[in-house]
């Protein structure tokens, strides 16, 4: 079974298509799984956060002759984290993230889709870091 975060943050990560947007399960890391984390010594303050949030129920998909599957449809946001007064920077990679999900080819996946036109603006967090979400539905059989 896909691991739809894992493949997200991968695929943010490769070089191809270009742009790579950042380093993910390696040293100097700025792509993480997961929930949005404080910036430290670990995680820097210019950062992307890559969270499967869920999905509608598996569908019956037949196969004539090769018994039944089931399709899945699941949600991953992307949280993209500019530093402190860096807006535009922030924001031009809200966009890269959302050019490079949309219609991405993922190993595994039968179709990759952004749900908004747009990053979504989410303000300023505490600590006066801009923040974006970056909405995307895959989808697969198993």
């Amino acid at each position: 079974m896909p691991e739809s975060d894992l493949d997200v943050a991968t695929l943010l990560a490769a070089a191809a298509p270009a742009p790579s947007l950042g380093v993910f399960n390696a040293a100097g890391a700025t792509i993480f799984r997961g929930p949005v984390r404080p910036a430290s010594n670990v995680v820097p303050h210019a950062a992307v956060f890559v969270l499967a949030t869920g999905g509608p129920p598996p569908q019956p998909y037949f196969r004539v002759g090769a018994g039944s599957a089931s399709f899945y449809q699941v949600n991953v946001q992307v949280r993209v984290r500019s530093e402190p007064e860096k807006f535009g920077a922030g924001q031009t990679k809200a966009l890269q993230v959302r050019d490079k999900l949309h219609l991405a080819t993922i190993a595994g996946y039968v179709a990759c889709k952004v749900l908004n036109s747009e990053p979504l603006y989410l303000g300023k967090d505490d600590t006066e870091h801009d923040e974006w979400s970056v909405n995307a539905t895959l989808w697969f059989k198993q």
